[in-house]
């Protein structure tokens, strides 16, 4: 369990160093296209590269979100039973489905990946590697709710 945990946490940091770089990535190709754009020729590949940076940055995200029990929730049924196991039980089991939808998202992402062979309109990559960010996210995310229903179970964190 300490060793998932541990990779776990090493995913969150990374995936949040990645998040801040894609951001501050994305911040200088729109000035860059704004300063070319006004006093020389547009550039063509900043709003293709901008857009493909906010795809990888939001399911990245999701993953730091995830893991840190920042998402929207809906905690009737955990506030109406506060005090008992039941709370705890229903978390896991939020977990598991958490865990179930993410192989499901993983697996039917790497089919459609796998089907990509056009490239993008204006940077010479293929989509399939734009599109493999929803099944990288989803091992992640997968791997966090497998850590998370560990940490219900035998206490951690």
């Amino acid at each position: 369990m300490k060793i998932l945990s541990g990779l776990s946490l090493i995913l969150d940091k990374i995936c949040g160093v990645l998040i801040a770089l894609m951001l501050f990535l994305m911040v200088v190709f729109t000035i860059a296209q704004v300063v070319c754009r006004t006093w020389f020729t547009s550039l063509s590949w900043s709003e293709e590269a901008t857009r493909f940076l906010l795809i990888w940055s939001t399911f990245l995200g999701a993953t730091c979100v995830y893991r840190h029990s920042g998402n929207i929730a809906i905690n009737i049924f955990q506030d109406i039973f506060a005090n008992s196991g039941v709370k705890k039980f229903l978390e896991i089991v939020v977990h598991v489905v958490c865990f179930v939808l993410f192989c499901v998202l993983c697996y039917y992402g790497f089919m459609y990946c796998a089907r990509q062979v056009r490239t993008a309109a204006a940077i010479p990559i293929k989509m399939k590697y734009v599109y493999m960010c929803m099944p990288l996210s989803m091992i992640i995310l997968a791997l966090h709710s497998v850590t998370m229903i560990l940490e219900k179970l035998f206490g951690s964190r």
